[in-house]
């Protein structure tokens, strides 16, 4: 039988890279984007490259607490939350996707040396739990995957 921290780790897994239920994952969909879309910004004040760093420094945020680091911290809506970023040609979208994928595999790597205990630990400098935020990563990937989608959309047709 599955344990809960196997399906947390499944689903990071799935979203980012598998094939979820509800259909495309993260990484299928970034490599269909053609670069010169990914600045554009007509569903919000957020553009495709914004979205994609705020997903990695949400996974920077995670990495630091699982090394303990109870000083680092990421404050919701700040600059560190929301990187201005402009990509200027297919390079940097290359290396954005790039580091989407390092901090992906080092969490994976991390997570690979914990075991379901993580879960009920206290994530250093937070009042929550690991199991919180670990839980979270995967929704928190669907819910930018969402608005990323409709981004394309609007520039596809």
């Amino acid at each position: 039988m599955t344990t809960e921290f196997e399906h947390i780790i499944q689903n990071i897994k799935t979203c980012f890279d598998g094939k979820p239920w509800y259909g495309v994952s993260i990484m299928n969909k970034l490599k269909e984007i053609p670069w010169n879309l990914v600045n554009e910004q007509k569903y919000g004040a957020k553009s495709i490259a914004v979205l994609v760093k705020h997903i990695i420094n949400w996974r920077i945020f995670v990495l630091k607490k699982l090394e303990g680091d109870e000083a680092y911290d990421l404050i919701i809506d700040s600059i560190e939350d929301w990187t201005p970023l402009f990509i200027k040609n297919r390079e940097e979208w290359e290396v954005l996707l790039e580091e989407l994928r390092r901090t992906q595999s080092e969490l994976l790597e991390k997570l690979a040396l914990e075991d379901e205990q993580l879960l009920e630990k206290r994530v250093p400098g937070k009042k929550y739990t690991f199991g919180s935020i670990l839980t979270s990563i995967s929704q928190h990937d669907i819910y930018h995957l969402g608005q990323i989608s409709m981004l394309v959309s609007m520039h596809t047709n």
